[in-house]
């Protein structure tokens, strides 16, 4: 990493929040992987939303296994996650897994809900990170376009005649990371983190010394935030 960066102290808030957050990840594991301890910190005063963009149907090394049943269980192991960190509701788009790049509607549906729900903050995957999953980058991609077209009055005007007038969120947030210039403080919140990781069973034989890969991850982006714990993100004013 090279340059200075730009760190952000949050301050505990004392009362509840107007403002809400939308979590836009593209497998049912990926929030509380990616910001798991953001989730339940800004639960503690926020409206959080988490949008799963595929059913992660796929997402498994047993090789007689049924999909139809991965996705379902997937799914089940997401709303208790997501309960439990506190989430208010968790939207299932339910598209292929492995083949988000080509939902040609998904920026459109990424869209309309961020007119609709009207988050202040948008947490989403880094395209651009060293990550080799392809429906990371293309959930991303969507996110970009879909904010775009929910900012902007002349885009799909369809979108005006049924109530969703355009939006513009404050902030993206991009993670998990490998140039954060943002780190959200979550020692106090980070075993709820693992908690809500370990919910996803299903998952776990398929992410080996899962809690040493992210024990490691957190106190590298805490350490540049002068953290014990934290998250880093590579945040945009948009």
């Amino acid at each position: 990493m090279t340059g200075p960066i730009s760190l952000v102290y949050i301050r505990p808030y004392m009362k509840k929040s107007s403002r809400s957050r939308l979590i836009i990840m593209a497998h049912p594991d990926d929030p509380e992987l990616a910001c798991g301890g953001s989730i339940a910190r800004w639960a503690e005063h926020d409206s959080v939303f988490n949008i799963i963009v595929s059913c992660g149907e796929k997402g498994t090394w047993n090789k007689n296994a049924s999909p139809l049943l991965v996705a379902s269980k997937r799914e089940q192991e997401a709303k208790k996650a997501a309960q439990f960190l506190g989430v208010k509701k968790v939207i299932f788009l339910r598209h292929p897994d492995g083949e988000v790049a080509t939902m040609k509607t998904l920026k459109l549906e990424l869209a309309a809900l961020i007119r609709k729900l009207k988050p202040y903050t948008i947490v989403t995957h880094d395209p651009w990170s060293r990550y080799f999953h392809p429906d990371h980058r293309a959930t991303a991609h969507a996110v970009i376009e879909g904010i775009m077209i929910a900012r902007e009055w002349h885009f799909y005007q369809f979108l005006l005649e049924i109530g969703l007038q355009p939006y513009r969120p404050k902030e993206l947030l991009l993670g998990i990371t490998d140039q954060p210039n943002y780190v959200n403080d979550i020692t106090q919140t980070y075993k709820k983190k693992i908690k809500a990781i370990s919910i996803h069973k299903s998952q776990l034989a398929q992410l080996p010394d899962w809690k040493k890969r992210v024990h490691n991850h957190v106190r590298k982006d805490g350490a540049v935030g002068g953290y014990k714990f934290g998250e880093g993100f590579y945040k945009l004013h948009i």
